[in-house]
């Protein structure tokens, strides 16, 4: 459930920016949908409401989840406000970018992964094994910036919009994958040994 919150902000992105050009009134009052800025302010606030609904239901906030209602706030704000949705296009590559920066500098001055501080203290695996953890996760956040740039600098903004959202769940099913990979067969032999201490 918790992971299928974190698409919510986009599946509302996604449906507000479709309804583009279409006019609600209530009494006296309308309003026109007005394509990507209507759906950049429905981004923001339902990424808000996405942070008060994880800390009402579980108690408590991820730090990325932090960072990604920062970037959202900033970029997406300055979209709406300045009238200019170059923000937002950068935005995903800004935030993937820093993920991969940070990555390879906690490896490179901590001389461990990212992903060690994440992850439960009992989860043990071989520094070689944590490496290609880092490098595979680096080379993710890389990849999802630049696509995207490419994307939206090379394609219309309603295909650039479906691929903001579907790109979100492919690239992130695909770098789990590789992490399960990876990470699998250590795991398994963590459990095992686990489970032979135990009957001792």
């Amino acid at each position: 459930m918790k992971q299928l919150l974190e698409f919510l902000p986009l599946i509302v992105f996604v449906i507000v920016f479709r309804m583009s050009g279409t006019t609600l009134g209530v009494g006296d009052f309308e309003y026109t949908f007005d394509g990507i800025y209507t759906a950049t302010l429905a981004l923001i606030l339902a990424t808000v409401l996405q942070v008060v609904m994880v800390k009402l239901i579980w108690g408590s906030v991820e730090k990325r989840l932090f960072g990604v209602a920062a970037a959202v706030i900033l970029f997406g704000g300055a979209t709406v406000l300045l009238e200019d949705p170059v923000f937002i296009f950068w935005k995903p590559t800004v935030f993937n970018w820093a993920l991969a920066g940070l990555c390879v500098v906690w490896h490179v001055v901590r001389g461990k992964s990212f992903f060690q501080a994440l992850l439960p203290n009992d989860i043990e695996m071989p520094k070689q094994v944590w490496k290609r953890v880092t490098v595979a996760s680096t080379l993710h956040f890389f990849t999802v910036g630049a696509v995207n740039l490419y994307v939206a600098y090379n394609f219309s903004m309603d295909t650039w919009v479906t691929f903001k959202l579907w790109s979100a769940i492919l690239f992130t099913l695909i770098w789990a994958i590789v992490i399960g990979v990876i990470m699998g067969p250590h795991l398994k032999e963590t459990e095992n040994a686990d489970d032979t201490t135990k009957t001792f």
